[in-house]
């Protein structure tokens, strides 16, 4: 394992990784620091320090999602690098190390989902993995439908990695309403305004996501109820913009008719 990866010197304030961007390559810190930092509601974060024999950028190596937040050198450091041809060759020779892989990277999901989710900020930190663990892994390719216009509530997704977009169509033709990033709720309002799914939600890139079916939601809320609050406010402000953005869209396809006529 140790034989694939490539040593590499870097200075202070170094951006390692750049949230946003793709990625083939894993690192271990061999000496030194680096900070771990995502952008979330146009704040930056620091989700963790990194000293000696972390493990670092495997999440989108794994997932093939961009890269869900920056790291940056925060001393003179030593790094392993090690390529994804490199890693999938020694994972093919020995399975269990991509067991171990897959174990970790969810673990690391779920680690950065507690930090960053303001859904899960509505309980107590130390109740926050547990409750996460309730949630199922699922994922999906670019492309691929979370959820479907006009289709009954199934539950909710957390997005751990990736993006998704949320398409409503108009007079035939699709527009999107937002774009969603890790830590951020989809499938909220048709679930909790008890109601059809307005809009499509598709994968923007590969995707990982945390599902909690209707049931298990129903078990959660009783347990903590400040989530229903939460989760209402955010379904309720949603709703609303959907209603402004398709009311714009409207009137701006009839401006656009009566110029052509």
């Amino acid at each position: 394992m140790i034989e694939v990866f490539e040593v590499t010197t870097v200075p202070q304030g170094t951006v390692v990784i750049e949230e946003g961007t793709g990625g083939a390559e894993a690192y271990i810190v061999a000496r030194g620091e680096l900070e771990v930092r995502r952008t979330a509601h146009d704040k930056s974060l620091v989700l963790a320090r990194l000293t000696g024999g972390a493990l670092f950028g495997e999440m989108s190596l794994l997932s093939r999602a961009p890269r869900a937040a920056s790291v940056v050198t925060c001393r003179p450091s030593i790094l392993l690098v090690g390529r994804k041809d490199a890693l999938d060759a020694v994972a093919e020779r020995q399975p269990d190390v991509a067991v171990q892989l897959a174990t970790h990277c969810r673990r690391r999901m779920v680690q950065n989902l507690v930090r960053t989710s303001p859904i899960l900020s509505a309980v107590r930190a130390e109740e926050r993995p547990a409750l996460v663990e309730r949630f199922e892994t699922r994922i999906y390719e670019k492309g691929d439908k979370l959820i479907s216009e006009g289709s009954e509530p199934t539950g909710l997704h957390l997005v751990a990695s990736g993006e998704v977009a949320v398409v409503r169509t108009e007079g035939g033709e699709p527009f999107v309403l937002a774009t969603l990033g890790p830590g951020d709720i989809v499938g909220e309002v048709a679930l909790i305004l008890r109601r059809q799914s307005a809009a499509d939600v598709v994968a923007v890139h590969p995707t990982v996501t945390l599902h909690l079916t209707i049931d298990k939601f129903m078990s959660l809320i009783r347990e903590h109820p400040t989530i229903l609050v939460e989760l209402y406010q955010l379904a309720v402000k949603r709703d609303d913009e959907t209603i402004s953005i398709v009311a714009q869209e409207t009137t701006s396809a009839e401006a656009e008719d009566y110029i052509l006529l």
